[in-house]
């Protein structure tokens, strides 16, 4: 690999296009369902899982925001 270079982000997000088979395509839209994830959190929680980190797949606190996880 080349040395990364951030793309152009909207807001916090970087814009992310991808091709799915359309069995893909359902098997994640209903993995996100369940999990109470839009498909896009759940493939960002699916790539942090698959590099070790911390993610909303395991972690589903982590959905919510930081000052509820305090008290």
């Amino acid at each position: 690999m080349t040395e990364y270079k951030p793309p152009k982000m909207i807001g916090r997000k970087v814009p992310f296009s991808m091709r799915l088979t359309l069995d893909q395509h359902r098997l994640a839209a209903e993995n996100a369902s369940r999990v109470g994830l839009s498909m896009a959190e759940y493939i960002g929680a699916l790539i942090e899982r698959d590099s070790g980190r911390s993610n909303k797949l395991d972690n589903p606190q982590e959905t919510e925001l930081p000052l509820s996880n305090t008290a």
